[in-house]
């Protein structure tokens, strides 16, 4: 007996359905719902929880001392034109690695697009030269990369606290860095009061994420910590080995990476026995085992982006043909001659460190390190009919 074809814009509402409850992101239920009608009217649009922005209270040594602080998420995802939309043989590398961009959805839903490697660098208008009005799901291949997390005072400047979420069910709760203690409140509707977590090392922490569903955090001195949802603190790796670099104060990031947990340390620039010693980054792995910090002579695959305050992540060589493997994209306002014009036209500074030889270089003086944050000359843009503001939306 041959079996049934059932055309795809008919399948039973059943089955739709069921497809429809294994779709987790927001990318994933729009691209769905644009296939056809009744494909649309299966699934619900998506319905994010907790909803953002989210706003916190923390009070410093005395009740007076009370800060209401908002935390916003933005999303990095990886674009790449469909292969039927860049069918050409000739077409650029640029336009087949696609390009990373970083959006944050507004209280009215709204969509923003900030710098990925900047909280405070709002792309504010889209040039037409060089944007759509509109991107189209079904055109391009889209990849989620992070997901990042900003914290604002009230009169809207960012926060330097670093700042992690965890969304999961079992433990819906928010982690905070700030002056060099870790603080812990729930994740709900309301304001919430985050209180102090209690130390177990009596260091100065510098930056926490959320992985697998636990808070780990590491200190000035690459204690590494790990607290889980009954808020004990565990020792998880002891502080490195004294080195040539000891006493010299370097801004810590911690970055999950493939599965893994990766200490990046960044130096700034400095005068050393009367000399000037620029920038360079070291790049440690997790050993949870051995409870140590292993340093890296490669990042294995990786490209380390490394910006402002909680905009660190990580994104795989092997999608981005053309870019330096081991190479660390990062931001430096203070750092001279290093201007890479941006999406807008204007300079922004970014430079590219490569981890295996050292060697530093802004990525406009750098042909072999391309600029994943800048879009192709050319986007595949369907036909509309002509709109008036330019909108940005996935």
């Amino acid at each position: 007996m041959a079996d049934r074809v059932v055309p795809w814009n008919n399948l039973p509402t059943e089955l739709l359905e069921a497809i429809g409850k294994h779709l987790k992101t927001k990318t994933d239920i729009s691209r769905f719902r644009a296939i056809c009608r009744s494909w649309r009217s299966s699934v619900p649009p998506f319905d994010q929880k907790p909803r953002f922005p989210i706003r916190i209270m923390m009070k410093f040594h005395s009740p007076v001392n009370c800060f209401f602080l908002t935390i916003t998420e933005s999303i990095v995802y990886h674009l790449v034109p469909s292969p039927n939309i860049n069918s050409d043989a000739s077409a650029s590398t640029s336009s087949t690695r696609g390009w990373v961009v970083r959006l944050r959805e507004g209280e009215s839903g709204e969509t923003s697009m900030l710098h990925p490697l900047s909280s405070s660098f709002h792309i504010k208008r889209l040039p037409k030269s060089v944007f759509p009005k509109l991107l189209n799901l079904l055109e391009f291949q889209v990849f989620k990369l992070a997901k990042t997390y900003t914290m604002y005072h009230s009169d809207q400047r960012v926060s330097s606290h670093r700042v992690a979420i965890s969304l999961s069910p079992d433990w819906p709760a928010i982690m905070v860095v700030a002056a060099g203690k870790l603080y812990h409140c729930k994740l709900g509707p309301d304001i919430e009061m985050c209180t102090m977590v209690k130390d177990i090392t009596s260091e100065f922490f510098e930056d926490v994420i959320c992985f697998e569903g636990k808070f780990y955090a590491v200190c000035h001195n690459s204690t590494a910590v790990v607290v889980d949802p009954s808020l004990e603190m565990t020792l998880l790796a002891s502080p490195k080995s004294p080195d040539h670099d000891s006493g010299v104060h370097c801004i810590k990031n911690l970055v999950e990476s493939l599965g893994e947990i990766l200490l990046v340390e960044r130096y700034p620039n400095r005068m050393k026995q009367h000399r000037f010693v620029p920038i360079k980054f070291r790049v440690y792995k997790l050993n949870a085992v051995e409870r140590k910090w292993v340093e890296m002579e490669g990042l294995d695959g990786r490209i380390l982006c490394v910006g402002d305050n909680n905009c660190c992540f990580s994104v795989p060589a092997g999608d981005f043909p053309g870019c330096q493997r081991s190479c660390i994209y990062f931001s430096d306002p203070c750092f001279t001659n290093c201007y890479s014009n941006d999406s807008l036209g204007r300079k922004f500074k970014i430079c590219a460190f490569n981890l295996e030889d050292g060697s530093l270089l802004p990525l406009r003086y750098n042909p072999g390190s391309c600029n994943i944050f800048l879009p192709p000359s050319t986007w595949p843009t369907p036909k509309r009919k002509k709109q008036k503001q330019t909108t940005l939306s996935l």
